[in-house]
């Protein structure tokens, strides 16, 4: 099933091309202009990874400032070379026609760092799997881009959205169909029919110097008016859709906005409607590191008609944290998508229980964060080591995706009064956690026409 570029004469594509630019330099039309006969999507295999968050460990792995970093956070940072080298691997096997990698390339931008994950994502390419690449907030002017030494750390070159595309030219940014001039945002065609539109939403022109990037996401109006024209010229002409994007188009859990809203694109509700009612019926995303698939409905007024759309928000774990995943889909004849996940089961430092070892690094490092929260809101010590192991078990629940509610979310038995009212007021995140949103996370099959979907049997 695997295309080459060679497939797609030059021709072809600069006339498409400017075919595109025309309409989107003189469009006047807004979201939800045009809405024809359904798009067939076209027969294809192809693999989603994201938040791979590579690091050179080069730049060190030592010292306290290294060494806070790790219990701060949840990543196998150490381990991320290992992890996409797996992946890639493990892809090249397959039959695949592209690999979307949906933001997050890199611990902190550094460009050592992009450098590396663009030479192991080549692999594929070398193996004739097309890869499309998306930023995500960690990936491009971050001011923490840093090496580490036993006594401290020090800053490193960091990318410009220019150097991005320059590095990853050969992930979409050379194959691009059109480039939206005010983000990094692009169209392919991977396989003739599909329209697979790469989404940049990241704010790292808001990134200040010497500190941590913005996390959360937002489409400038310019970005937005050129999205519209692709999804009417792609409706009109005919073209199936998919999207990729770094943030969450849909809330992945009941309250997410209120607890992770960084997580989010910027008016989210608005965005997954205007995406749905254009025909965009799936987008895969990332950046909270989770397996969840959430799939949201509307009626909306398109063209003066009302119309029932959907569109299914495809999020998928971060290759750094448990449990490793990356997820093979397949679109059938029959306008299915059937999706399934694999978890990295092995690297060359545990080429034994490595699943066992990384849910136990990442519970420890949620642990810890949790307790560390608890004491800030006064949460006595006790109280503290008793609830943090359960707050780190729903986040490790939601990370796996397919989550089953037990009885008791939280048990605060043993544990002091405030502690108990503290966990009164933030049980809407430990609930909505532990309480997966419909449908299923890891393995699905998706009626493209219908919007109705199933779990395999096998």
């Amino acid at each position: 099933m695997r295309m080459h570029s060679g497939v797609w004469s030059l021709r072809r594509v600069l006339m498409l091309s400017l075919l595109i630019l025309i309409v989107v330099l003189a469009s006047t039309t807004g979201p939800f202009a045009s809405f024809g006969k359904a798009a067939v999507y076209p027969q294809t295999r192809f693999a989603v990874i994201s938040d791979p968050h590579v690091f050179d460990v080069s730049l060190g792995t030592e010292g306290p400032v290294f060494q806070e970093h790790l219990i701060s956070d949840r990543k196998l940072l150490i381990q991320s070379r290992e992890l996409l080298e797996a992946a890639v691997s493990e892809l090249c096997n397959e039959d695949l026609d592209f690999v979307i990698v949906a933001g997050d390339l890199t611990k902190d931008g550094e460009r050592i760092n992009h450098e590396l994950c663009a030479s192991i994502l080549s692999r594929l390419i070398e193996s004739g799997i097309a890869v499309y690449v998306v930023p995500g907030n960690h990936d491009i002017l971050n001011g923490y881009a840093m090496s580490f030494t036993s006594t401290g750390a020090s800053p490193v070159a960091s990318v410009t959205p220019e150097e991005f595309a320059e590095i990853y030219a050969k992930m979409g940014y050379e194959q691009a169909i059109v480039r939206d001039s005010a983000s990094l945002s692009y169209v392919v065609e991977p396989v003739p029919g599909l329209w697979l539109v790469a989404m940049d939403a990241c704010r790292y022109r808001e990134n200040a110097p010497e500190a941590t990037s913005v996390v959360g996401g937002r489409f400038s109006e310019d970005t937005l008016k050129w999205l519209d024209s692709v999804m009417n010229l792609a409706t009109s002409s005919g073209k199936a859709l998919l999207g990729v994007m770094h943030h969450g188009v849909v809330e992945h859990y009941k309250g997410q906005q209120r607890f992770f809203g960084d997580f989010l694109v910027e008016d989210w509700k608005l965005i997954a409607e205007r995406f749905a009612a254009s025909g965009m019926k799936v987008v895969f995303t990332g950046h909270y590191h989770a397996q969840d698939i959430t799939k949201a409905a509307f009626t909306t007024d398109i063209g003066g008609k009302k119309r029932n759309v959907f569109i299914f928000d495809v999020e998928t774990g971060a290759l750094v944290t448990y449990p490793c995943p990356y997820r093979v889909v397949e679109i059938t004849e029959d306008q299915v998508m059937h999706i399934r996940s694999h978890f990295i089961a092995e690297i060359p430092s545990h080429p034994a229980g490595f699943q066992e070892y990384a849910k136990e690094y990442v519970h420890s490092g949620l642990t810890r964060i949790a307790y560390e929260i608890l004491r800030k809101y006064r949460v006595n010590e006790r109280s503290a080591e008793i609830l943090a192991p359960q707050v780190a078990d729903a986040f490790i629940a939601h990370y796996s995706g397919d989550e089953v509610t037990p009885k008791v979310t939280i048990d605060t038995s043993g544990t002091a009064l405030w502690a108990k009212l503290v966990v009164w007021v933030q049980r809407g995140l430990i609930n909505g956690l532990w309480n997966d949103l419909e449908p299923a996370d890891n393995d699905i099959d998706i009626d493209l026409s219908t919007g109705s979907w199933t779990v395999p049997s096998n």
